[in-house]
């Protein structure tokens, strides 16, 4: 099923009304959010909710989806620009920057009070802003934690020539942008070499009794 223009209007449409209600700051995050998701990702959120409602593929009315998009990341339902992750969270690059090298770092476990963030989600948050700092030579990196979808995500945002935070105004990154930032970011896991361990044999020493004449 491939969703027309129209449907793909409609169901960020109803994406939009879930989060009418959210604080300003918060709704313009998941508002970004909506707005960068493509036909594919929302198709796939379609097919899942109507997998769940027992019914045949057709349009929905009313009804939204039951996974966020942040879910639909962790569980890779989606694409995204995956560059670490550690056994609590996956750090992509965010489709919705607010600066150059932005990066969300995800929870694998929906969090939704930023208390119950772990040491661990932020400990590859400041691994991710080392590297930033490495590779994009910002003045300063921001580590900041939003909400959107009843989720708590963490953003590592680059600061270069004025302040940027999570409230800052994002833009549409083009694709060339975000592969770049990815190539710049990702961990390359290497693939471990088994070592081949050869067995000398032992050779038998023959001693000779020395025979006087």
């Amino acid at each position: 099923m491939a969703l027309t223009p129209e449907q793909v209007a409609e169901l960020k449409k109803q994406l939009s009304e879930q989060i009418k209600d959210l604080p300003e700051e918060q709704k313009a995050q998941a508002q970004a959010q909506i707005g960068g998701m493509s036909a594919e990702a929302l198709e796939v959120m379609l097919k899942q909710q109507l997998a769940q409602q027992g019914q045949q593929a057709a349009m929905p009315s009313g009804a939204g989806p039951q996974k966020s998009i942040f879910r639909m990341i962790v569980d890779g339902d989606v694409p995204s620009k995956k560059i670490d992750e550690n056994n609590d969270a996956v750090a992509v690059v965010s489709v919705k920057p607010v600066s150059r090298g932005h990066v969300l770092v995800i929870p694998k476990k929906v969090i939704g009070d930023v208390k119950l963030i772990s040491g661990s989600v932020m400990n590859l948050a400041r691994k991710v802003a080392k590297k930033i700092s490495s590779k994009f030579k910002p003045t300063g990196t921001e580590i900041q934690t939003s909400n959107a979808f009843g989720e708590v995500v963490v953003n590592v945002i680059p600061v270069y020539d004025k302040p940027v935070n999570v409230s800052s105004p994002p833009y549409d990154a083009d694709e060339k942008e975000l592969e770049e930032v990815y190539k710049k970011l990702r961990v390359v896991q290497k693939k471990k070499v088994e070592k081949i361990k050869i067995k000398k044999k032992k050779v038998e020493v023959l001693k000779l009794r020395r025979r006087v004449p």
